[in-house]
């Protein structure tokens, strides 16, 4: 267990051993289930529990207590999906040496869209996912932590970004000149917020998005799940799917208005800056084909 300067806990690293005594400390009856798979991010370990379950473990500060509140809300609205979502099907706190609160959900089947990229038919079905996902949340909702967050406020982590980017290398040894991306970031801070906040995701990182042989095949980790802006889901869905797939994603969805479509170019550039620059190499990879895209296309204004 790592510590930081001032003994507070940093990191945690999870053993197969560990999360089986977690679940059987806490879940007996879950606790002859195999312990399996492992799939490790920046802020948690995702391991499988037998053939339909998954132990969402946080590894640092922070996820544990949203985890938490989120599953509370999720109660509220799950039962109106009709998509397979990943969802929290038990809670668990510390235990055993371990600090965090944890949860157990549902397994989705399939690959994650970073590996194996969601395709054009995929559009649809994850467009209608959101509709259904991005309905009327009551004013006292918790925000989502980026979603929730107005584009202005971003304008740190934009310059933060575009630095790094300038001094950042692509795939093919290109690089990119973020300046040319300034009109369409600028376009999209000043664009207004004319929708009343919904329920929203709040962060479709492709790794949560599940792809069946390229088909969507659901959603999971739902611990950002919250009240904010749905073009921050919308930016992340668009960035999932090949560029001549958006109107179908917006058939199923609905069609947004002119400033929804200028906020969400502005978190899909937050957010495909984020990839470009990230030491993950299938997020790198996305995101510098997007932004090559966007770029080439001349779409920039």
């Amino acid at each position: 267990m790592g510590e930081d300067a001032e003994g507070g806990i940093r990191h945690v690293d999870v053993s197969d051993d560990l999360a089986a005594a977690m679940v059987r400390d806490q879940h007996p009856d879950l606790g002859d289930l195999d312990i399996g798979r492992r799939y490790l991010f920046e802020d948690h370990v995702t391991i499988r529990l037998g053939d339909n379950l998954c132990l969402y473990l946080p590894t640092v500060p922070g996820p544990g207590e949203a985890m938490e509140s989120s599953a509370e809300w999720l109660d509220l609205v799950i039962e109106e999906w009709s998509f397979p979502a990943g969802v929290p099907v038990r809670m668990g706190k510390p235990c055993c040496g371990y600090p965090f609160k944890w949860e157990i959900a549902n397994w989705i089947a399939g690959s994650n869209a970073a590996v194996l990229p969601l395709s054009r038919e995929a559009a649809a079905p994850l467009g209608q996912a959101l509709r259904q996902v991005h309905t009327s949340a009551p004013e006292w909702a918790p925000l989502a932590s980026e979603a929730g967050t107005p584009l202005p406020r971003f304008r740190k982590t934009w310059h933060e970004l575009t630095a790094k980017l300038r001094d950042s290398v692509g795939p093919l040894g290109s690089q990119i000149d973020p300046s040319v991306l300034v009109p369409r970031w600028e376009k999209a801070v000043d664009a207004v917020v004319d929708i009343p906040s919904r329920w929203v995701h709040g962060n479709l990182d492709p790794r949560y998005v599940v792809s069946d042989q390229g088909g969507f095949a659901g959603i999971g980790s739902w611990w950002t799940f919250g009240s904010g802006d749905p073009a921050a889901d919308l930016a992340a869905a668009f960035l999932l799917i090949p560029r001549q797939a958006e109107s179908l994603l917006l058939e199923t969805y609905g069609q947004i208005s002119r400033a929804t479509w200028d906020r969400v170019s502005g978190y899909w550039l937050l957010r495909a800056l984020r990839y470009a620059t990230s030491s993950n190499p299938f997020l790198w990879r996305l995101g510098w084909a997007r932004l090559e895209e966007l770029i080439r296309l001349g779409d920039i204004e």
